[in-house]
């Protein structure tokens, strides 16, 4: 009798025990996030680990606030990832649920919270749009600049001149050419550098711009007589070599393409009659809107090499003066440029003032007797610009988006 009491005593133990190993509940032991703060937009991992495997047919599921969501994971171990947006401080909420989606667990709790994206800040550029390498010491020297800012906080330009004096920080407007004036007061060579400031924090600048010029006390001697003998050009191949003057014009590497001027050193663009790139009736707008521009007329002539050069740009309009012929066979230099009076220049001397100025056809033919366009800015006016007529003779301002015709210029070796 003891014995059979013996026998079930153990029986009864070891029932005992196989029910206290089958009712040990699955739980959530822990839930966390990572990162626990971010920007908008930032991925966030969800993790949740259990004190058992899951029970067969049972899921981990999340709320991150718009319904639940399996968690994907194995044994004791389950995570989601989302990019989450909504800024502010969130909660969720993780829980076991079986194949009816009835809550097997008690629900775990969990907070995080999300910033407000920042923004990317990208760098202004700068560009140098025109100034001198010469200046005369206790006279003005002025530089125009133009800068860009992608995310439009363009703030300001600040100019060092490389002397003594404290440094210039003018307000930019993006796309906009700014311009700078200083007096030099010594003869010397300075190097003035410039850049561009934005308005993000933190605030970036551009890649700084500089150039050496060399201040002396006086201006060049001016000739006497600035008049001279419209004479001395030289023809020059499609590959850069000087031609005699029986060359004609064309597009083979040792036809004629450009026109020297020897009295300038300067090498001139001739336009051609062909339809092509550098057809006589093409125009142009002086701007950098979108379309048909000088500088995109610029940048394809120098994509082909032309007369094996590729530093063509637009003349100054004291150097597209240079081409101008009065009737009476004679052209003045006129330096043009120091424009500050925007004022209309007359080119011709005044007692050929009622002739009609023309170019020398013989090296520059395929010429309208039309208006050229010139890099020179107006002062005061960033829509304005100066061209050269050769129908008056005359350097006048237009607004930069009219259409007008263009010879490129490139300095002479």
């Amino acid at each position: 009798m003891k014995h059979h009491l013996y026998t079930f005593g153990l029986l009864l133990a070891v029932v005992g025990n196989v029910q206290a190993a089958t009712v040990t509940k699955t739980t959530i032991m822990q839930i966390s996030v990572t990162p626990t703060s971010a920007p908008a937009g930032t991925m966030f991992k969800f993790t949740a680990t259990l004190n058992v495997p899951l029970t067969t047919g049972n899921k981990v599921k999340i709320d991150l606030g718009k319904g639940a969501e399996v968690m994907t994971g194995t044994k004791n171990s389950y995570s989601l990832s989302r990019a989450i947006f909504t800024t502010g401080s969130q909660t969720y909420a993780v829980g076991i649920y079986d194949a009816k989606n009835v809550l097997q667990s008690v629900i775990k709790n969990g907070t995080y919270s999300v910033k407000s994206s920042v923004p990317i800040n990208h760098a202004p550029t700068l560009t140098l749009v025109s100034s001198d390498t010469t200046a005369i010491a206790n006279q003005k020297y002025t530089i125009t600049l133009n800068a860009k800012d992608v995310d439009a906080n363009l703030s300001s330009i600040t100019m060092n001149w490389g002397d003594s004096t404290a440094p210039d920080t003018l307000t930019a407007t993006d796309s906009k050419g700014l311009v700078f004036s200083h007096t030099y007061t010594t003869a010397n060579s300075f190097s003035w550098s410039a850049v561009a400031t934005d308005k993000g924090v933190p605030a970036l600048k551009s890649t700084s711009i500089s150039k050496i010029i060399s201040v002396s006390n006086s201006a060049p001697i001016k000739s006497a007589t600035p008049l001279v003998k419209t004479t001395g050009y030289t023809k020059i191949d499609n590959n850069g070599s000087e031609l005699p003057d029986s060359a004609i014009l064309g597009s083979n590497p040792t036809d004629w393409a450009c026109t020297k001027d020897n009295k300038t050193g300067l090498i001139w663009e001739v336009k051609t009659s062909d339809g092509g790139l550098r057809d006589w009736n093409k125009t142009y707008a002086n701007n950098n809107d979108d379309g048909i521009n000088t500088s995109n007329f610029a940048h394809d002539v120098n994509a082909k090499t032309l007369c094996g050069a590729n530093d063509w740009r637009l003349p100054t309009v004291g150097e597209l003066s240079s081409l101008v012929i009065c009737s009476s066979g004679l052209y003045e230099n006129a330096n043009s440029d120091d424009d500050d009076d925007n004022s209309v220049h007359d080119i011709c001397p005044e007692n050929t003032i009622n002739d009609s100025p023309t170019i020398n056809t013989t090296y520059f033919p395929n010429t309208a007797d039309s208006l050229f366009w010139s890099s020179s800015p107006y002062v005061g006016s960033n829509y304005y610009g100066w061209i050269v007529t050769f129908s008056y003779g005359n350097a006048v301002h237009t607004v930069k988006g009219d259409d007008f015709r263009v010879r490129l210029i490139r300095n002479g070796k």
